[in-house]
């Protein structure tokens, strides 16, 4: 079992995006006299950036498990940001890349899991699909690159189709051939 948490140091740019999102408008309504429309406008500034700032925080404080059984996403605030979701009832591995610049060279990848049955997904810690939604783990976690090999493993195992922009992404993370498996058709579908 392998234990993952985002480090405060990743997370101080989105700490320090927060603080000044927030102080700048604030210090502006305080001090200046504004237009209403102005007004509410850095007044939707504050709550966006104070928003953003409390998910980080939620970001920083949860902790993410990879087992034999599957992945597990533990929060501060319980059963709300909880999810868990098994190898064997993994119905979808997304693996994007995010650019920042128009040659490439900057960015982050997230990675996006998603449990089998959406009917059980309301049953945290039941027998059945234990998630209520998916699971986005992004490159600035630390080990990034090692769960993101044990899902592609587990996805290998149990013979979940890849889509072609997850198979790129993987090949240049040197895991995989780059060429997708073909999707399974669906025997209850029209081909």
């Amino acid at each position: 079992m392998n234990a993952y948490q985002y480090p405060v140091k990743e997370l101080m740019s989105d700490y320090i995006r927060a603080g000044l999102g927030v102080f700048v408008p604030f210090g502006l309504i305080l001090f200046t006299d504004l237009l209403p429309l102005v007004f509410y406008i850095m007044a939707a500034l504050i709550v966006l950036f104070g928003i953003y700032g409390l998910r980080t925080g939620l970001r920083q404080a949860t902790a993410l498990t990879i087992d034999d059984v599957g992945v597990r996403q533990e929060g501060p605030l319980g059963a709300i940001f909880d999810r868990r979701i098994r190898w064997a009832e993994m119905r979808d591995f997304r693996l994007r890349y995010y650019s920042t610049r128009r040659d490439r060279t900057g960015g982050w990848m997230q990675m996006i899991l998603r449990s089998q049955d959406s009917k059980a997904e309301g049953n945290v810690g039941g027998a059945g699909g234990d998630s209520r939604g998916p699971i986005r783990i992004d490159s600035s976690l630390p080990g990034f690159d090692d769960i993101v090999r044990q899902v592609y493993d587990a996805a290998q195992e149990h013979g979940l189709s890849i889509d072609p922009t997850s198979a790129t992404n993987l090949v240049s993370m040197g895991m995989g051939d780059g060429d997708p498996p073909p999707r399974s058709v669906d025997p209850g579908l029209p081909s």
